[in-house]
């Protein structure tokens, strides 16, 4: 408001600038605007703005990932098999910076082996070696079409392997990061640095790091998701819409092909929750109906795309989808909630006390422990009375804030079994709730920290002091239960400098003062705790670790020789990991599903199918009763071991030649085979003819 001038008032328009009075008419100086508390007015409605600043953005972002790919730089632990498996090379081959970490075994282990498998034979859509029918397709690069849906393979067809290998990782954290703050542009009204925050925090909490940045590729997913489906319904022009149906449609198909439920059922009511809260907010008629035939065209468009891709992917892998639907785990596995956190809630607050080698023994292990800092006990009754005194809703929040309760209710108490396998919920275990759980904690601070910036605030130092010693009161609490959960791991004296930490943090939330610089302050606050994630992986290069070693070599010599014959390894479970990198076919190691032509084999009358129908590392060990016995047995949930003779009839009618032992066998395991090399303690064998 600004200050009455004598005289009448002048007529001026509320949408219109007040015109300069000319000098004649007053000689008085105009009059400054008072400084007044008022209501934040709404800006108009607006979709992503592309100005300078977010197109540097971008293209900073794709620089760096052209650079660090072309470096062969990415953030697995390959380094590991320089301890695993020593073979007198370098300690530190393969690594940059950092340390390797012993539990990312499903990184090192698992995924990379099967990669260089399908790499070394050609990206073939068969190959036992990780599992039966057409398993590949599914968890590894291959010549099939369904590859046009996962962007982070592309570079095993067009660039060198371990090239290859550093765009599958970089790309994801380049889509993460750009679609999350593409997304937060959108929910923000184009707040760029609250939008890069909240992608940031996303993508560098413990519950995205730890596990090597798995989540990553989801985050990128439903944030592109919700992306083309606005500019779908709100796009100004018909090439932005139509460009936007078939984005909606090849990213549906990415988010599907992801193909683990766990994330993906809890994940998709998140993004549900930020849609149907962004279209609340911005609900306008003139603007949805504005163009409705293409944009209908468009939705149809959309629909039939994914409807013909998801039917040639589904009628193609249909034998392999039902062989994994009817393992006993992972696909006969059906949850009802209520198993609780692997921590807590809060333990996340107090994340700088542990790492990978020190964490509570009732915690599992550091992944399975990691998730995302959560200030929903604060935001949640505090947006809720300012709804109520503002008496306006900011939808979005609102429906985050119901996804984050009902989350909380799954993972605590559960859902009756009805309710479980009717919202699909039943396909994700608590434990892995936790991962989507905690992402959309964080979208839900972003949104509440925008939220303040659209309400008039009226400060009360009274209900502010209140407020604070409230906070302070719950992190007494999360400490207390922290220190409760850990069996002794820890003091509350440890804790004290966490507990102001964070109380700190959770008093910037109150919505009943202004404090300077709220957002830029929260944000380095959070910025600052998550630094230490930034080097909980190592910075490694290439895949030397595995393609420089001496058994990894060894055997690719044997098998050049001898493209034909089969392999499997009679001892520890990791000579099988490496072995499986070779590209040979082999009968141990780990198998996605079921390879059923060599069960059929060795168990004819499937007795033992309960024992092996599974995702499973397979390891082999000697048994010998001279009547060719062969006896499985289920060691672990994903595990199984075979016992069999050797010099079994069954492994010349599978066509394997070459057995590779972990230590000295005994005469009688090698009556029938002639020794080809040693390595060390390892020794290779080839069965006669």
């Amino acid at each position: 408001m600004s200050k009455k001038r004598k005289g009448p008032p002048a007529l001026v328009p509320a949408t219109s600038s007040t015109r300069s009075q000319p000098a004649s008419v007053s000689s008085q100086p105009p009059a400054l605007p008072e400084r007044v508390d008022s209501p934040h007015t709404e800006r108009s409605f607006e979709l992503i703005r592309f100005d300078r600043r977010l197109k540097w953005f971008i293209g900073i972002c794709a620089v760096l990932f052209a650079l660090v790919t072309m470096a062969k730089i990415h953030p697995i632990s390959l380094a590991m098999w320089n301890d695993l498996l020593p073979d007198s090379s370098d300690p530190k081959r393969g690594l940059i910076s950092g340390q390797p970490r012993r539990i990312r075994m499903d990184d090192y282990a698992v995924g990379t082996p099967w990669i260089l498998s399908q790499a070394n034979k050609g990206f073939p859509t068969v190959n036992e070696t990780i599992g039966g029918e057409k398993a590949p397709v599914l968890v590894a690069p291959t010549h099939h079409f369904s590859e046009i849906f996962r962007p982070d393979h592309w570079g095993f067809f067009f660039l060198p392997i371990e090239q290859g290998y550093a765009w599958l990782y970089n790309l994801r954290a380049f889509l993460s990061i750009v679609g999350a703050t593409l997304m937060l542009l959108l929910l923000t009204r184009n707040n760029f640095w609250l939008s890069l925050f909240g992608s940031i925090w996303q993508f560098y909490s413990s519950g995205t790091v730890s596990w090597s940045f798995i989540p990553a590729p989801l985050i990128a997913a439903i944030s592109l998701i919700f992306v083309a489906s606005v500019y779908l319904l709100y796009g100004k022009t018909r090439a932005q819409m139509l460009a936007a149906s078939v984005a909606l449609a090849w990213l549906l198909m990415v988010y599907i092909l992801i193909l683990y439920p766990p994330y993906q059922v809890p994940l998709g009511y998140v993004l549900l929750a930020l849609l149907a809260g962004y279209f609340s907010n911005n609900w306008d008629t003139k603007r949805l109906f504005h163009d409705w035939p293409v944009k209908a065209g468009g939705g149809i468009l959309a629909l039939v795309l994914l409807g013909v891709s998801f039917w040639l992917f589904y009628a193609y892998l249909k034998p392999t989808l039902d062989a994994i639907l009817n393992t006993v785990y992972p696909g006969k596995r059906s949850e009802l909630g209520g198993t609780g956190f692997i921590a807590n809630w809060f333990s996340e607050y107090f994340r700088w006390q542990v790492d990978d080698t020190s964490f509570p023994r009732n915690w599992l292990n550091h992944c399975e422990l990691s998730h995302y800092i959560t200030f929903a006990p604060i935001i949640i009754p505090c947006a809720l009375a300012s709804f109520s005194i503002q008496r306006k809703v900011d939808w979005a929040l609102l429906l985050l804030s119901l996804f984050v309760m009902v989350g909380y209710v799954w993972i605590e108490v559960g859902f009756p079994e009805w309710l479980a396998k009717l919202t699909l919920w039943n396909l994700s275990p608590t434990r892995r709730t936790q991962i989507p759980f905690g992402i959309g904690n964080v979208l839900l601070t972003v949104l509440y920290l925008h939220y303040l910036t659209t309400i008039e605030i009226k400060t009360n130092r009274l209900f502010t002091l209140v407020g604070i010693a409230a906070v302070l009161g719950f992190m007494l609490y999360a400490a207390n239960l922290n220190v409760g959960d850990s069996e002794g791991f820890f003091r509350f004296n440890q804790l004290f400098i966490p507990i102001l930490f964070f109380t700190g943090l959770g008093s910037l939330l109150l919505f009943t003062w202004k404090p300077a610089y709220r957002n830029a302050l929260f944000g380095a606050a959070i910025l600052l705790f998550l630094w230490p994630n930034v080097t909980l992986n190592p910075v490694a290069k290439g895949m030397s670790p595995i393609t420089e070693h001496v058994l990894y070599r060894t055997v690719q010599d044997i098998h050049r020789q001898d493209p034909t014959g089969k392999w499997v390894v009679f001892g520890g479970q990791f000579i099988s990991y490496m072995v499986t990198a070779t590209g040979v076919d082999l009968l141990s190691g780990v198998k996605y599903t079921p390879p059923r032509t060599i069960l059929k084999v060795l168990d004819p009358a499937m007795k033992r199918d309960s024992a092996y129908n599974r995702f499973a590392h397979t390891v082999y060990s000697s048994y010998i009763n001279g009547r060719d016995s062969v006896i499985i047995q289920n060691t672990f949930e994903d595990g199984y071991v075979v016992n069999m003779d050797p010099c079994s009839s069954r492994l010349k009618a599978l066509n394997v030649r070459y057995i590779i032992y972990d230590k000295q066998p005994q005469p009688v395991e090698i009556r029938c085979m002639k020794l080809m090399t040693t390595l060390g303690s390892l020794q290779i064998y080839r069965i006669n003819d």
